[in-house]
């Protein structure tokens, strides 16, 4: 799985990729059953809970607001995802500063500006094709925002840069 990072998602992550069973969430699901030894879900008390909750139908929608990031603040905070450099990818439109994380050492990086980082690197030909084929099955949405927030070390750490 190129760039050869190691993919790693909160159980509330997949919880949200895949709750609505329609075509999208269903290749999702499908994606990550069929590549054991790539993705690996961590499981979250956060995660649990409000998943718990959300089948239960007792959770507001409101509630929901960014339950994703803070369950992998605590995947970070626990240790559960190793040392890092952490690479996050948001949506255009959902910006998560890489303060948030505190000094977990994590760039927060969209998902067009991803693409970029692949096509420069010589692993996908072309990140302008890659959006139009998601524009086009539904994910009008999806912006072409390059952004790359680095984490800033603390004094104790030093900077980490990422590149696929």
């Amino acid at each position: 799985m190129a760039p050869g990072l190691p993919l790693v998602l909160t159980d509330y992550i997949e919880w949200e990729a895949t709750r609505s069973g329609s075509a999208t969430a269903l290749e999702i699901k499908s994606w990550i059953a069929a590549h054991p030894n790539k993705v690996r879900v961590v499981e979250t008390e956060l995660g649990q809970a409000r998943i718990a909750s959300e089948v239960a139908k007792t959770s507001k929608k409101v509630e929901r607001r960014n339950v994703g990031e803070v369950t992998v603040f605590e995947a970070l905070a626990n240790g559960d995802v190793g040392d890092g450099p952490f690479l996050f990818l948001f949506e255009e439109d959902k910006f998560v500063d890489p303060g948030f994380y505190g000094r977990h050492p994590v760039h927060s990086v969209t998902t067009f500006g991803f693409l970029v980082g692949l096509e420069r690197s010589g692993i996908i030909p072309s990140a302008d094709v890659i959006l139009g084929a998601m524009r086009s099955n539904g994910r009008e949405g999806v912006k072409a925002v390059i952004l790359d927030r680095p984490h800033r070390a603390s004094r104790e750490d030093a900077d980490t840069t990422w590149r696929p």
